[in-house]
């Protein structure tokens, strides 16, 4: 009996149901895997609030006082390398909310998952930060307008050694923060804010769009037009603009409409800070404490980039004794803690896409054209004219200049994101960046 073989046909009619059924089959597939993840991963957040509600309720039988606000999840979880990060804090009821994060590169990676014992929500597709920009700059191109910049610290301890910084007319640096609902990040649910740069493993944020016109400071000294002093110094409580970025913008409980500063000798708005602007609770927490440098840049006819950013990292105080536009007493500081602070005016040089910038930020004919961040309004830095206490340096077209402490240009809030923080998107007015809350 003659034995006969599969023809070509056959064979490639094979090859071809195979080929359908893996293309069917292997998403299926990976999608089990990916939903399974993220109930482990959810399955473990939720035992890690339970554990914890419990800690609070055996520690109030022993102490009845006992109102923990957060614990460390290492108190009531032992975790290994799968995961990057847990956090538990407690409502005044003692409801624990826990957020985890799982480790770069382990079975969890890019998945977050945050919420209680009875209602914890997992996201994936994250990537941490950090490493998500720095693998923009690496794919070889300057397409995404990001940059590497590098300082010398043995001139100055306070120089970041290396920074990724986004230049250029429109960067692929947009991203939503500060949104309504979480769950779904839209340009209807969230603000647009951009991304600075990458400055030691932290991610800088300023806000796209003024938060309104208020004057720096407007305290009544210097013939009224203001101190240029950001911080506290002696019984001086620091700038007005400092106090009410890290008062009012940062009540997420504000009910009604502020009053802010905007003009000379205290003058103040009637409710001119819309509520609606405020940080929300889950964005506050993804921002934390940053030095930021408060030196005064040095004004002359020619203000280089470079020395512009040494200036800011700098010991420059209030050079003037006397005269009418100097009579405060208060002694300039040159460092300040804290969490929402405004560009600097290297910032705003860095941004530009013109090499011409560089020679002269200051310049009136415009050199720092084709910068995303023209007209950005104020920014930290004090201005130093030999006879003037109240300068302050803002951000206009295409060039930075200065002006008294009392005056009104735009506020663009600017914060350092916590490290560890993880995020996903391209970064495109289409694609924005969304950072796991």
């Amino acid at each position: 009996m003659e034995k006969k073989g599969f023809t070509l046909v056959e064979l490639l009619a094979v090859i071809v149901i195979l080929a359908v059924i893996l293309i069917i089959a292997v998403p299926q597939i990976m999608n089990t895997i990916k939903e399974t993840k993220l109930k482990t991963m959810g399955d473990s957040a939720k035992l890690i609030a339970t554990n914890a509600e419990k800690d609070y309720l055996a520690q109030q039988t022993i102490n009845s006082n006992y109102n923990a606000t957060s614990i460390p999840c290492t108190d009531v979880a032992k975790l290994n390398d799968d995961y990057s990060s847990c956090s538990i804090t407690y409502d005044s009821d003692g409801i624990a909310t826990v957020k985890l994060k799982g480790a770069s590169g382990g079975k969890f990676n890019g998945i977050t998952c945050r919420g209680t014992k009875d209602n914890i929500n997992c996201i994936s597709g994250y990537t941490d930060a950090a490493e998500l920009l720095i693998s923009k700059y690496n794919n070889g191109t300057n397409s995404e307008g990001l940059i590497k910049v590098e300082h010398d610290k043995t001139q100055n301890e306070k120089y970041t050694a290396v920074e990724y910084r986004y230049q250029g007319s429109n960067p692929n640096n947009y991203a939503y923060f500060n949104c309504a609902d979480n769950s779904n990040p839209t340009s209807s649910t969230c603000e647009v804010w951009r991304i600075v740069g990458l400055f030691d493993g932290r991610v800088k944020l300023v806000r796209k769009d003024s938060i309104g016109s208020f004057s720096w400071d407007t305290s009544n000294a210097n013939s009224g037009y203001g101190i240029n002093q950001w911080g506290p110094s002696g019984t001086y409580e620091g700038a007005d603009i400092m106090k009410e970025l890290n008062s009012d913008y940062l009540n997420s409980t504000l009910s009604t409409n502020a009053n802010w500063y905007n003009g000379e000798n205290n003058a103040i708005g009637d409710g001119n800070f819309n509520k609606d602007y405020v940080l929300k609770l889950s964005s506050k927490e993804l921002i934390g404490d940053a030095t930021w440098y408060t030196s005064e840049v040095t004004v002359t006819s020619i203000v280089t980039l470079a020395r512009a950013y040494a200036d800011e990292r700098g010991t420059q105080g209030k050079e003037c004794t006397s005269g009418t536009y100097c009579d405060d007493e208060v002694v300039r500081t040159f460092e300040w803690i804290g969490k929402v602070g405004l560009i600097y005016p290297s910032d705003f040089g860095y941004a530009s896409g013109s090499s011409k910038c560089a020679t002269n930020i200051l310049n009136v004919t415009g050199f720092c054209g084709s910068n995303w961040m023209s007209n950005y309004g104020w920014t930290i830095s004090p201005a130093l004219p030999s006879s003037m206490a109240f300068s302050v340096w803002y951000a206009t077209t295409s060039r930075s200049t200065h002006t008294h402490a009392k005056g009104t240009p735009g506020v663009r809030p600017s914060v350092y994101l916590i490290s560890g923080v993880q995020m996903k998107g391209s970064g495109t007015t289409e694609d924005p960046y969304v950072f796991a809350e």
